[in-house]
């Protein structure tokens, strides 16, 4: 199973790095005026998302739409007015898709306004037609990642991915060429890199445990029974759709840019809100923090496991089942939530810093973000390959 399942997924990854090698029609690969203007380090984000700007491809904008969408749409459930979280679960993923779509008609005609189109063909017609594209490509990669989290390993996180080895590693290099970084600091970067990695795993490996206790089980066996809280319970997930979230903004200042030319609020906010730019850093640092106390209550939603914990007859000792069992497993996660935000802030946050100097210190100061992104997507599918495999483990008794 698990082979099988492996090997789906290493076929869905052709094509997507095939798909991400298909260029779109009439544009002009040759000029430099696309990445070397406000969308230069846009490029480096959105591969970060599985997108691929600089070859222009079907693939350009990735999975960012639909990670967007899935932050706007846990930001809008929470409201009791709206009652969107309501009703079947097919009208949910309905809804769900039509938030992605307007998202990426956004971020589509944003980046297709802009594209260097060659001189013989009609611009309108080349706008719409690579507004289309774009747009099919990113609905293509969301049905491609879940597929594969149906038949294959890792859903879109292989994705992902898959995207940051393509692409990153060129990225990084030509950062340490253009600022032309000494020996000594190269050095103290890659002691750096260790560390943090030695802390990453820490700090994902960490659990606390909580006894469980469980009607029926034997005495010997209740020291097996424990309910596990992560240190850091968001995990990689804050960083992914960090980037996604606040990308979104800058598509807009984009577009209205574009449409608007003459204005120039639109060109004041584009330029301020750039990726990079003090204030993206800013926002970038407070959503790291804020990102990983939510998706830390997503992972672990006190009301799913108390709610689990009483139709399997378990309960932790000394806290009633339900309502009080809830409250006291959100306390735990809050509290470790905070410790996991405070890390990640630490860790890739504080290099952010660095780029209010220097600008072009941008990609090298996301390194850290990028291996507890990357450490993140390893474990992530280490675990499922590890839950597959467990069934082989067991003999048949005949």
């Amino acid at each position: 199973m698990a082979v099988k399942k492996g090997l789906t997924t290493l076929f869905l990854l052709f094509i997507y790095v095939l798909g991400s090698r298909i260029t779109l029609p009439f544009v002009d690969l040759n000029s430099r005026d696309f990445l070397g203007g406000s969308t230069a380090y846009l490029a480096f984000s959105t591969a970060l998302l599985g997108g691929n700007l600089r070859s222009l491809s079907l693939f350009s904008i990735g999975l960012s739409p639909w990670m967007s969408s899935m932050i706007l749409w846990q930001l809008l459930s929470f409201s009791k007015k709206l009652n969107i979280s309501s009703g079947a679960v097919e009208v949910q993923d309905r809804r769900k898709m039509y938030l992605t779509l307007v998202i990426a008609l956004i971020q589509s005609l944003a980046l297709s306004l802009n594209l260097p189109i060659q001189h013989l063909y009609s611009s309108l017609l080349v706008t719409v037609l690579n507004t289309i594209l774009l747009i099919a490509g990113a609905f293509f990669l969301v049905w491609l990642s879940d597929l594969n989290a149906q038949l294959g390993v890792g859903g879109s996180v292989v994705i992902l991915l898959s995207s940051i080895v393509l692409n990153i590693p060129q990225d990084i290099l030509s950062t340490f060429q253009l600022v032309r970084i000494s020996m000594g600091m190269m050095i103290l970067i890659a002691l750096s890199s260790i560390v943090l990695t030695y802390m990453m795993v820490l700090m994902y490996r960490a659990r606390y445990r909580i006894p469980v206790h469980k009607i029926g089980l034997r005495s010997r066996f209740k020291r097996y029974s424990f309910l596990e809280i992560m240190l850091n319970p968001a995990g990689g997930m804050p960083f992914m759709y960090v980037m996604s979230f606040l990308s979104l903004p800058t598509y807009i200042f984009l577009l209205l840019q574009t449409l608007f030319p003459h204005t120039s609020v639109f060109s004041e906010l584009s330029a301020q809100y750039g990726v990079g730019k003090p204030l993206w850093i800013y926002s970038y640092i407070a959503m790291i923090f804020l990102f990983s106390i939510a998706f830390a209550f997503i992972n672990m939603s006190g009301d799913q496991i108390s709610d689990r914990m009483k139709k399997s007859g378990e309960y932790i000792y000394g806290v009633y089942p339900g309502e009080e069992t809830s409250r006291f497993i959100n306390r735990l996660v809050l509290r470790f939530s905070i410790i996991g935000g405070i890390f990640n802030v630490l860790m890739a946050g504080t290099p952010m810093l660095f780029v209010l100097s220097d600008e072009k210190l941008l990609r090298i100061a996301m390194i850290p973000g990028l291996f507890m992104m990357f450490g993140g997507m390893i474990f992530t599918i280490k675990d499922e390959m590890k839950a597959l495999r467990l069934n082989e483990t067991y003999k048949p008794l005949i």
